[in-house]
């Protein structure tokens, strides 16, 4: 081996072994009692130590600054501190997405995902940003974080203070959500290590790697404030269990349970039992419109959905639902007047009208609704100018499910949610067949805001 390559080889090896840039550390911060005391759920089940392990769905949502990589960190940080939980960990973020735009995307963003805790940040006009929240609180048991605003280059720092001193912590109380004040802390490390706001930035907003680093800790340090153990409160899941508080009679269970959601809990080994057949409100779950959600429609399969001017974004399902594949293509664009033309199909209805972007559209089976509001468009002519106008040709694809089941046996999985959805009222709910033996518990969702 020659000389050269011995000391390039050294190289390479050597490399490996630098350290990763280090950044001053985030202090301990002083977590107010009221971010916990909002949190009781959240803390239950990341400290639960059930077998099988519990699952802990967390959602990171808003805008770019929630997409940016310090989430991934705060990921890892679940992770190792609770190894006892299947943690679940998703980021529907949309850059660009202010609370103008964001409160037409967050029923069919957060809904079928029905998180436990949610982490949200996002820019934008308070009417619309209680909207989301209403939204989640009405439509989901989920928890919320949310993010005060860090410091940037250029802001309204009167406004960005009052927002996020005044007007988020009494949107707190008034919700009962858990104020994160990443505000306060970003200042306090700016000033401990003398740093100006853009050492932080790659922008006048956006985080480069010191702020993720900075972004993460934050956010860690206000986790590491949760207590080690805490009892599940029922105030929004009701735990139902067998012969305590329902038993079968001729191999049917019948409840009257009040919520949106309806998970199954199955026995420990019960692997080969008869299928359970589900109704709410004596129809199949799948017949229910309600329950039924559709994925953002996009142009590729796979990557982030949003890179077109022009992309469809909000959809009101109708008709009589069914689960399929949905497509649409785009016959005609008028970039200056922000319109175009369109057809759609279903891979089970089939071909099923066509319709224009400024004019209210509903299918010829009414499966399909959009409003004219429901566009992707430029809300002035620098706005997502980096992505360009869909053009004819092109084609939007996306699933309609049902987040239900008619009927439900054991699997892979400990717990089966049968129905969701619904609207949060009271139901009767029965299950019937040799396989309601199996069942351990009823688990019952009722998110705390009412119609």
């Amino acid at each position: 081996m020659s000389l050269r390559l011995i000391f390039l080889l050294y190289l390479l090896v050597w490399s490996f072994q630098l350290p990763a840039q280090s950044y001053p550390p985030v202090p301990e911060l002083p977590v107010p009692a009221s971010f916990t005391a909002n949190l009781p759920r959240t803390t239950s089940l990341l400290t639960s130590t059930e077998n099988p392990p519990r699952q802990v769905r967390v959602l990171v949502y808003g805008q770019s600054i929630s997409m940016q990589t310090w989430w991934q960190q705060v990921k890892q940080f679940l992770q190792q501190r609770y190894p006892n939980v299947q943690l679940v960990m998703e980021n529907r973020a949309i850059g660009g997405f202010s609370s103008d735009r964001l409160k037409w995307m967050v029923a069919n963003d957060v809904v079928p995902f029905y998180p436990d805790l949610i982490l949200f940040h996002d820019y934008g006009n308070e009417p619309d940003y209680e909207q989301i929240i209403r939204t989640i609180r009405s439509q989901t048991t989920a928890e919320v974080i949310i993010q005060t605003d860090h410091i940037g280059i250029g802001q309204n720092e009167e406004w960005h203070d009052r927002h996020g001193n005044v007007w988020m912590p009494a949107l707190c109380d008034k919700y009962g959500l858990a104020l994160l004040d990443v505000r306060a802390a970003w200042k306090a490390y700016l000033a401990q290590n003398q740093l100006k706001p853009g050492k932080l930035l790659s922008d006048n907003v956006h985080l480069n790697e010191h702020g993720n680093h900075v972004m993460a800790q934050i956010v860690q340090r206000y986790l590491e404030a949760l207590p080690k153990r805490a009892e599940e409160l029922a105030n929004t899941v009701r735990v139902l269990r067998s012969g305590r508080d329902f038993s079968p009679k001729n191999r049917t269970i019948r409840l009257p349970v009040t919520g949106n959601r309806i998970d199954i809990v199955w026995r420990a080994a019960a692997d080969s039992v008869q299928p359970v057949a589900v109704t709410i409100d004596g129809q199949r779950p799948s017949t229910h419109l309600a329950g039924y959600y559709y994925s953002r429609p996009a142009l590729k399969p796979t990557g982030f959905f949003l890179n077109r001017i022009g992309q469809l974004l909000v959809i009101r399902l109708g008709g009589k639902p069914q689960a399929e594949d949905w497509t649409l293509t785009v016959t005609a664009v008028d970039t200056i007047r922000q319109q175009l033309q369109f057809s759609v199909s279903g891979s089970r209805t089939g071909e099923d009208g066509t319709g224009r972007s400024d004019q209210p559209f509903i299918s010829r089976s009414g499966r399909m609704q959009i409003d004219s509001t429901g566009w992707f468009r430029r809300k002035n002519p620098g706005d997502f100018r980096q992505f360009p106008w869909l053009k004819p040709g092109d084609s939007l694809h996306w699933r309609v499910f049902s987040a239900g089941q008619d009927t439900c046996q054991p699997g892979k999985e400990a717990v089966t949610t049968i129905v969701q959805g619904i609207a949060n009222t009271e139901h009767r709910l029965a299950l019937s067949g040799k396989g309601i033996r199996a069942i351990q518990e009823i688990r019952v969702y009722q998110p705390p805001l009412r119609p």
